[in-house]
């Protein structure tokens, strides 16, 4: 009898605690779910922008270490004229490897924020999933997450505009460097 007690009272402690728990708006785990879709997905650009911009900024940076070996090599008067030219490509790239560096040191700040933001929201959207946050407040945190996403994806292609610039005038300086040293090997052949 007294194990009968002690189970009715288990299961009616079990259906009133399942009864305390909120039901999820489907609408709500769709938009968090989606959300969550994309946060990621810019996050990946992100990260993928961020790797070419190192791998850019290293190039940047051993074509000066190049043009400047380059230019110190050059001893004879008649190099004068192209040691000349050459100073002014490593200066061009000089000045592109720092502006690259100054993007990737923004990259590093804005990375850090980025981290630590996907971690609010895999917290928050862990609280929403249990119910333990209801529609509302869940409405306006996601606006609130949203508006950080907006944010980033403007600051993301700010950068990824900046850096196209950058690394098309690099391109160019880089094979007018080339012309400059190699002089028979860019013209056209007759």
């Amino acid at each position: 009898m007294k194990t009968k007690a002690i189970l009715a009272f288990v299961v009616a402690g079990a259906l009133s605690f399942s009864s305390c728990t909120k039901k999820i708006d489907p609408k709500t785990v769709a938009d968090v779910n989606q959300f969550g879709t994309d946060w990621t997905a810019l996050g990946e650009k992100a990260t993928n922008w961020s790797n070419e911009l190192t791998a850019t900024t290293t190039q940047a940076k051993e074509f000066v270490a190049k043009q400047t070996e380059r230019m110190n090599s050059m001893t004879s008067p008649k190099d004068q004229a192209v040691k000349t030219q050459l100073a002014q490509s490593v200066q061009t790239a000089t000045e592109n490897a720092t502006k690259l560096e100054g993007m990737q040191n923004e990259f590093n700040t804005f990375k850090a924020t980025w981290d630590e933001t996907t971690q609010q929201f895999g917290q928050w959207k862990d609280k929403v999933m249990k119910g333990e946050i209801n529609a509302e407040e869940a409405a306006k945190g996601l606006a609130d997450f949203q508006t950080k996403m907006t944010a980033s994806q403007a600051q993301v292609e700010g950068w990824n505009a900046q850096y196209a610039e950058i690394k098309t005038a690099n391109e160019q300086n880089m094979a007018s460097a080339e012309t400059v040293v190699n002089p028979a090997e860019t013209t056209p052949k007759k």
